[in-house]
């Protein structure tokens, strides 16, 4: 498993395929990762080790019963100080404003290809840093 000197991101996504390529295109930048294709097992897996990450990354549209908002607000309720950041391919402006009002740190366009986002992601975790 990689150690994540930058941090460990709990990756989460309707699209298993996705799911796969991101988490093993940030293994490749060394950022550990666990990536789900379900809202709520991936708050499961937050919620039984919450300090274990340092950003959650989320689809906004999640089929299933929970939507990334939902996840996001569940996330912070448990942990308010990790970063949260929903990705989309559609953003709704009023969306974005919810998101902002329950803490997400910032709410992204999703890039079209698998490195782009890994990219993302490491700038992120970069930005995180004391």
């Amino acid at each position: 498993m990689v150690t994540g000197l930058l941090g460990r991101v709990l990756y989460v996504d309707d699209e298993p395929t996705l799911v796969f390529l991101i988490t093993r295109a940030l293994e490749k930048l060394g950022i550990a990762s666990q990536g789900f294709d379900s809202a709520q097992e991936a708050l499961a897996a937050f919620g039984r080790e919450p300090q274990a990450f340092t950003l959650v990354l989320t689809d906004l549209t999640m089929p299933g019963g929970m939507s990334g908002l939902e996840l996001a607000e569940a996330v912070l309720a448990i942990r308010p100080d990790v970063a949260v950041v929903i990705a989309s391919g559609c953003i709704d402006p009023a969306e974005t404003r919810h998101a902002a009002a329950v803490g997400v740190r910032t709410v992204i366009q999703k890039p079209a290809k698998v490195a782009e986002m890994a990219q993302l992601v490491s700038r992120l975790l970069q930005e995180l840093r004391p």
